[in-house]
């Protein structure tokens, strides 16, 4: 047990720089928990949503204290409206014990949203105090009875935690299958897709031994991209530190989950991601017939449940980068890719992952990078690194990853990023259009998945820097891409 350091002078010290809460905007209010708590569990978040035009509304959270705050959201949006009720149910055990800001987002009718957010709040799933320490730093509390709560029967029930949103039918208008990874339920996000003309959402699910709840997780992302009318690629990695610890012993509990994701439908599985790199996979094991068993019992699982969910290996790192590390810690993308290969991973997928996101030129380009002239840096090299392996299979290649990341409208980028210094938003969107039309043209991609759609995140991993919908709101890449509906 780990001893609880969360001290009256470090509380003190988030006193001090909490500013005054901003009066709640009319109908738009939480009112538990309240700024500097100890939370724990799940938590019943109370407070009022009934403004005009209500359109619907989610809570969400990020770190407090973050100059650019990277919004996760916690509940799935609701439309109905609430006076001195439950908002929803925070599940913080999916979140690391640590200091957080939570927000209620409104959206109204008329496209204008609203927002409340109250901080510092403290979870404190793993910390206890230490015997004899009576700091009263902070009260644990649960939330209060709420007053006049509606009767049950007029707040609108949650899912049945089986419930299953059937697969839509999206009409792809694009030359190849396109979509966009995500991180919060959003309707503009969900707009800006459509504008696009994407079909698909990608959602990352962690998997950590013994937290059931993470079903739900996914459950609730795969429901709303059906019911937003896209089809959905999960991708499920587990913790490195699980794996190491339990070895073969940890691939048939990793497959039971995903079985158990499985009955919620989506419509493709990536199972893990870049295990070429320790980390992701564990030091002085990265071996692509270990993933290959991995692989064997996660796809059996899956398909036992619903063989209709294309199952896809999980995308490498692109590198080159063994030679300075030792195959203990890396092993080049290239060397893993015919590794897997000869371990005969297209017995237990539809598809290959590759990931592409280190691009300074346009994607027409086999040489001229600036760096220098690794495969890598080049989207059609790329492409045959990763296709050439596979070449006597009928194997087709998913693009779980294809981004290009620009400062313009955030500011400078980290030291370890400022190779893409230069890009502009505008070639941003010029080649990601040109890099969905050459693998269409290609023939042997299936899917491309843009990295990312709506990430808020820019600091040392600048990833809003990759997103389509850029700082001011807009989406240049959005236009751009839509121009190749045929």
């Amino acid at each position: 047990m780990r001893r609880m350091i969360f001290a009256m002078g470090v509380f003190s010290l988030l006193l001090i720089v909490l500013t005054a809460p901003v009066a709640a905007q009319d109908g738009v209010q939480i009112d538990f928990p309240p700024p500097v708590y100890d939370v724990s569990g799940t938590v019943q978040v109370t407070g009022t949503v009934n403004p005009a035009n209500l359109q619907s509304f989610f809570l969400e959270v990020a770190i407090f204290g973050q100059a650019t705050p990277q919004w996760i959201p916690v509940t799935l949006p609701n439309t109905a409206p609430v006076t001195n009720g439950i908002l929803g149910s925070w599940v913080t055990t999916l979140l690391p014990d640590g200091v957080y800001q939570l927000r209620l987002r409104v959206v109204l009718t008329t496209g204008e949203q609203l927002f409340e957010t109250v901080g510092p709040i403290r979870v404190g799933n793993q910390l206890v105090r230490a015997e004899g320490d009576t700091t009263p730093d902070v009260q644990i509390v649960t939330a209060p009875p709420v007053e006049n709560v509606p009767p049950p029967q007029e707040v609108a029930p949650p899912p049945p935690e089986n419930a299953v949103v059937g697969r839509p039918n999206p009409v792809n208008r694009l030359p190849i299958a396109v979509g966009g990874q995500v991180t919060s339920f959003s309707d503009n996000t969900i707009a800006a897709m459509r504008s696009a003309g994407m079909t698909w959402m990608k959602w990352q699910v962690p998997f950590v031994i013994g937290e059931d709840s993470l079903v739900e997780v996914a459950r609730d992302r795969i429901n709303f991209a059906h019911e937003n009318g896209f089809f959905v690629l999960l991708s499920i990695t587990g913790e490195v530190s699980e794996l190491a610890a339990l070895g073969d012993d940890y691939y048939p509990v990793f497959a039971e989950f995903l079985g158990r994701v499985a009955a919620f439908q989506p419509d493709a599985i990536e199972v893990w991601n870049e295990m070429n790199i320790d980390r992701e996979w564990p030091t002085g094991r990265i071996d692509p017939r270990a993933y290959a068993d991995m692989l064997q019992q996660a796809f059996n699982a899956i398909k036992a449940v619903d063989p209709n969910i294309m199952v896809i290996t999980g995308a490498l790192a692109p590198t080159g980068a063994e030679g300075a590390f030792g195959l203990d810690r890396v092993w080049n993308d290239d060397r893993y890719y015919l590794g897997m290969a000869n371990a005969g991973v297209t017995n237990f997928a539809d598809c290959i992952g590759v990931h592409y996101n280190e691009g300074i030129i346009p994607p027409q380009q086999q040489g001229g990078d600036p760096r220098d002239s690794y495969p890598t840096r080049f989207f059609p090299l790329m492409l045959n690194r990763a296709a050439f392996p596979f070449r006597n299979s009928d194997i087709p290649l998913c693009f779980t990853e294809l981004g290009y990341l620009t400062p313009e409208g955030y500011g400078p980028l980290p030291g370890g990023f400022a190779w893409a210094a230069n890009t502009s938003i505008q070639e941003q969107a010029t080649w990601l259009r040109d890099a969905i039309s050459l693998a269409a043209n290609d023939g042997r991609v299936e899917l491309i998945i843009v990295f990312n759609v709506d990430f808020e995140r820019y600091d040392d991993d600048p990833q809003a820097g990759y997103a389509i919908i850029r700082a001011d709101g807009s989406c240049p890449a959005c236009q751009a891409i839509a121009s190749l509906q045929q």
